[in-house]
């Protein structure tokens, strides 16, 4: 019989995404994932391994939407001395928290900005992305038209990682006083050397540190706005001296004397590739006919849908679903009036015949899943939503597998994967699967499938 890991971080060694199949096993490591756990050797830019190691800026209260609210301003803040550059005028330590909120918005965000970052080995000269992250870049302009960035230093640098700056403390725990938000876009990746981002401490804690990568560093990607590109001096990044803060931290950075901010009427990189359109929503109510995913094969039904069903079931009603198996039926009572968006998805699949034939996809010790519809795990019905949760699970808890679609966004269900629990589960998995069914009949044909058994068809009885 075909068993996988039981372990969280095992199956996402063997799936590549952190809590794919979101097991009960390890539950401590998916709450970390949720958390926005970095895949690396080396701490991510802004990761808390040592006081010398942060980049946590200072910290921000949130208000009851989660949204960075003003923080308190720091015992130096105030009006900004006269002259240009006036915060070169200062001391770099203290500039730290200078400021109480993020500047508005000024720049173009169609203008080519360029950012000459000059340095005691050298200038390297960056291309600032104002189309794809107007406000990273409107603050990057801000604090370096300040004189901010003058005379602070490149604090740490990983030799093949990055180069990170940014902070007037010089210990990675400085910043300008204020957070503002992540930037994301898609198709920008750390899929190269070269590219300039923001460190920070988690979630939207972005402030003024920045790293450039020496190499690619694709599990940064999603937890880290990517603002800029190196167009020269790479001979310059090549000759920082490597500083490690948590095995040198007394021995100085090499210093950067200046950032000063320009436009051009011309960009020197490619303009970006404009991404596909989306695509019209195709959602599994769109399909008509008596169960018309039977008649395909399973892999033929990877990624049919693009969009979740309409709402079509009475939530006022009781159903029940047959499984019929290779070792014989399951029975399940689904539980309509409290996760009517999980048991319709479940109801209008079932009827379109999506399940039939479909192998177990995996037993591990605590849960049987099926619904994917190859030999790879990630593949799924096309689409997810966001699961119904608080329900208290037990043994013969029907749910919708988690997955975590990108870092720092919550988990969301697997618009076809479901497990079936074979223990009861930790109670903390409320917080996160749709539980929408129990087993009411079959225990024993539960406990002797195995993953060379098939689902044979899912069959709905409405009363």
């Amino acid at each position: 019989m075909k068993r996988y890991a039981t372990s969280l971080k095992n199956l996402a060694d063997r799936t590549g995404i952190m809590s794919r199949l979101g097991l009960f096993v390890g539950l401590a490591l998916l709450l970390a994932a949720c958390g926005g756990v970095q895949p690396s050797d080396s701490p991510a830019p802004g990761t808390t391994d040592t006081a010398a190691d942060a980049a946590t800026p200072i910290p921000a209260e949130e208000n009851d939407s989660g949204d960075v609210i003003e923080i308190a301003p720091a015992d130096n803040a105030g009006e900004l001395p006269a002259g240009d550059r006036p915060l070169a005028t200062l001391e770099p330590e203290a500039r730290n928290g200078y400021f109480t909120e993020a500047p508005d918005l000024t720049i173009d965000p169609a203008a080519n900005y360029y950012a000459t970052i000059a340095t005691e080995k050298g200038d390297i000269v960056v291309q600032l992305f104002a189309d794809r992250a107007p406000v990273t870049v409107n603050n990057f302009v801000f604090l370096a038209n300040q004189g901010f960035y003058d005379n602070t230093t490149f604090h740490r640098v990983l030799d093949g990682f990055m180069a990170q700056a940014g902070d007037p403390t010089g210990t990675g725990t400085g910043g300008p006083g204020y957070q503002f938000q992540d930037e994301f876009t898609p198709g920008l990746t750390f899929d190269r050397p070269g590219l300039l981002a923001m460190a920070n401490g988690g979630p939207s804690t972005n402030g003024s540190q920045f790293f450039i990568t020496f190499a690619p560093t694709e599990w940064l990607d999603g937890y880290h706005t990517i603002f800029g590109e190196v167009i020269s001096g790479n001979e310059v990044l090549a000759q920082l001296t490597r500083r490690d803060p948590t095995q040198n931290p007394t021995e100085p950075g090499d210093v950067i004397t200046s950032i000063i901010i320009e436009t051009r009427p011309e960009s020197v990189l490619p303009t970006p590739t404009p991404l596909p359109p989306t695509p019209t929503p195709y959602a599994p109510t769109s399909l008509e006919g008596d169960r018309p995913l039977a008649e395909l094969a399973p892999e033929e039904r990877n990624a049919y849908f693009n969009a979740p069903p309409e709402m079509v079931i009475d939530a006022a009603a009781d159903y029940r679903a047959i499984l019929t198996t290779s070792k014989g039926d399951i029975e399940l009572t689904l539980n309509a009036e409290e996760a009517p968006i999980a048991v319709n998805n479940f109801v209008v699949l079932v009827n379109l015949g999506f399940y039939d034939g479909l192998s177990i996809t995996a037993i591990p010790d605590q849960a049987l899943v099926f619904g994917s519809l190859t030999e790879d795990q990630a593949s799924d019905v096309g689409y997810t939503f966001a699961p119904e949760t608080g329900f208290e699970p037990a043994r013969g808890s029907l749910a919708y597998v988690v997955l975590q679609p990108m870092p720092n966004e919550p988990p969301v269900s697997s618009g076809s994967q479901l497990l079936i629990a074979l223990t009861d589960p930790p109670v903390e998995t409320a917080q996160f699967y749709s539980f929408f069914g129990t087993v009411t009949d079959g225990d024993d044909v539960l406990d002797e499938l195995t993953s060379d058994d098939i689902i044979e068809s899912v069959t709905i009885v409405e009363e």
